[in-house]
């Protein structure tokens, strides 16, 4: 049984290892029980992204055998709902008890791809940091917001301290906290060590199933239910709405005009698979079903944004409230559905 233990312990520190070294189950040391590093509601106003790369191949996979992350990832994502919320502020917490190690402020919080290369280059972390823990591990938190780390290097921290903000920063598109956890032998000189995932842990007894020992306590284990598709931010627009526009939060209007030329229902979802059908319906105050249309997802997709609607039928629309539902079917598994709802003056 110990030697047993021994290849699953050696398995999966070598897998996810950033900077490799061999170890025997007996000298890897106790991880601290970490707490939630972000403070949100999980399928609320936060949703997990991207999880930790388990595949050692050109492929990926994460720890359930899904495919919610990607090539060589090595933390988990920790996705906000908009910019809108980031500049609201969603707290970044210390995972554990620790020390900081060094950090980075001042970057500015915005999309990658708008950016010239280097000026991200060896600093895709963004703004962040990285805390020592005891036993030989560490915790490195990327992607806050622009001047709100609030300790300094040197500093200690105990758990659930606050550490800074949510932002957009260093090599990302979408306002995000990416959360990595690493094992570096007490007696090894080494910068960087092994990646572990902290929904498995240094062990499991089984595949595609968070880890008997994972490094999340089971009351923050029960918070992060895998979820295999999320429809994360809904609304009407009375135009065309644009993708960056959504990111930004811009189309969350409670009130449109009687005289808006379209009416049009959107979506940002994660994590659609191809031949995914989403439907999308409005109905009018009177209750009635006004508009239908259903598309089919033609490729997996981390992130899609999607929209449908009418043009205005008449010379004004009907003052009242009208309703939007946006229904995503996956074959052989659940409908998930969010609703949503405009008042029209």
């Amino acid at each position: 049984m110990a030697i047993m233990m021994m290849k699953r312990i050696f398995f999966l520190l070598t897998a996810l290892c950033a900077a490799s070294f061999s170890a025997r189950a007996e000298e890897i040391l106790p991880a601290p029980e970490m707490v939630l590093p972000i403070e949100c509601e999980l399928g609320w106003n936060c949703w997990i992204a991207n999880y930790v790369d388990h595949d050692q191949s050109k492929g990926s996979k994460d720890y359930s055998c899904g495919g919610q992350t990607y090539n060589k990832h090595k933390g988990t994502d920790f996705m906000i709902r908009n910019y809108r919320d980031m500049i609201g502020g969603v707290v970044v917490r210390a995972a554990a008890d620790g020390v900081v190690l060094g950090m980075r402020d001042g970057m500015k919080d915005i999309d990658f791809r708008k950016r010239r290369k280097e000026l991200i280059k060896k600093k895709e972390c963004g703004n962040g940091l990285r805390l020592k823990h005891e036993n030989g591990w560490y915790t490195q938190y990327c992607h806050m917001r622009r001047n709100s780390l609030k300790v300094e290097k040197g500093d200690e921290v105990k758990a659930g301290d606050i550490l800074g903000f949510v932002g957009n920063s260093g090599l990302t598109m979408y306002p995000h906290l990416h959360f990595q956890v690493e094992y570096i032998p007490p007696s090894s000189k080494k910068r960087r060590g092994a990646i572990v995932d902290p929904f498995v842990g240094v062990a499991r007894n089984d595949l595609c199933e968070a880890g008997d020992e994972a490094l999340w306590p089971d009351q923050v284990l029960n918070q992060l239910t895998y979820e295999p598709l999320s429809i994360i931010d809904t609304g009407f627009a009375a135009a065309r709405p644009k993708i960056d526009g959504m990111v930004q939060g811009l189309y969350d209007d409670e009130t449109l005009s009687i005289r808006s030329p379209q009416l049009l229902l959107w979506a940002r979802i994660l994590h659609v698979k191809k031949d995914d059908k989403v439907t999308f319906s409005i109905n009018s105050p009177d209750g009635d079903e006004i508009f239908s249309y259903t598309s089919t997802i033609d490729k997996d997709q981390a992130h899609r944004s999607l929209h449908a609607g009418m043009k205005r039928p008449s010379y004004n629309w009907d003052a009242g409230t009208y309703r939007g539902e946006i229904k995503v079917q996956r074959i052989g598994e659940a409908v998930y559905k969010s609703e949503v709802s405009v008042s029209m003056r």
